[in-house]
């Protein structure tokens, strides 16, 4: 942490006595102000502008922004939405740990696995084509209160590839416990991590029980294939 505070310090004081190098006298005080929607006198007279290669920068966020903009202009709506969220329980994080420690000890190792992770499952969508063929792909990570980041990734399918029927949405997604014997390692997976806990009036105080029921509207009833309304969300 010293040594990335040391870093980004030495990279603000370049931005702040290299302004002419970054033409920042085109910035007109006033005028760019109001035109960003500054409302403080603060914001207003000699400013120091950091340019978009400064990682979490307004101008940064901004170009990400209209990049992202250009691709949706081009490739049209996104066709899938795929959350990938860092588990603090993978093996490759809690096999490197010191005696006594816990993952949100080691913030580094676990940004660090979770990054390979992404870059593997980027790969399956984008080269390998698991979910079919695709054509762009934008996703962009987040870090929840506990300090686990996950990534919110948007999909653009080819034409021939887009799902328009609910059998295309089926044979995208499965949401099914898989045979123990022939699939032993998807199984405790999903076991583990994607059942919904017990809930209900045999569990009353629940993290996810509100006013004797649950918020997540658990159990919902069987269905052999998905159901959606009007709108195209999927009907529980």
């Amino acid at each position: 942490m010293d040594a990335y505070a040391a870093i980004e310090q030495n990279g603000l004081r370049y931005l702040r006595l290299n302004q002419q190098k970054l033409r920042a006298n085109l910035y007109q005080g006033l005028q760019d102000a109001i035109v960003a929607g500054d409302n403080s006198v603060v914001a207003i007279g000699q400013r120091i502008i950091l340019p978009s290669s400064f990682i979490g920068g307004p101008h940064h966020m901004v170009q990400n922004y209209q990049n992202a903009m250009a691709i949706c202009r081009w490739a049209h709506c996104p066709n899938a939405f795929v959350r990938f969220t860092c588990n603090p329980q993978w093996p490759e994080i809690k096999r490197v740990l010191l005696l006594g420690q816990q993952p949100q000890d080691r913030p580094n190792l676990v940004t660090r696995v979770f990054k390979i992770k992404l870059k593997e499952l980027i790969n399956d969508i984008h080269k390998k084509h698991i979910l079919g063929h695709t054509i762009a792909g934008i996703y962009v990570i987040e870090f929840q209160k506990r300090g686990l980041p996950h990534a919110h990734i948007f999909i653009f399918f080819a034409k021939d590839y887009k799902s328009h029927t609910v059998k295309d949405v089926d044979r995208m997604i499965s949401d099914e416990l898989l045979n123990l014997e022939t699939n032993r390692l998807a199984h405790e997976m999903v076991a583990k991590c994607m059942i919904h806990g017990p809930c209900g009036a045999a569990f009353p105080n629940a993290p996810y029980m509100e006013e004797g029921k649950c918020k997540k509207q658990y159990p919902h009833k069987f269905q052999s294939e998905t159901v959606t309304d009007v709108n195209g969300y999927p009907i529980y």
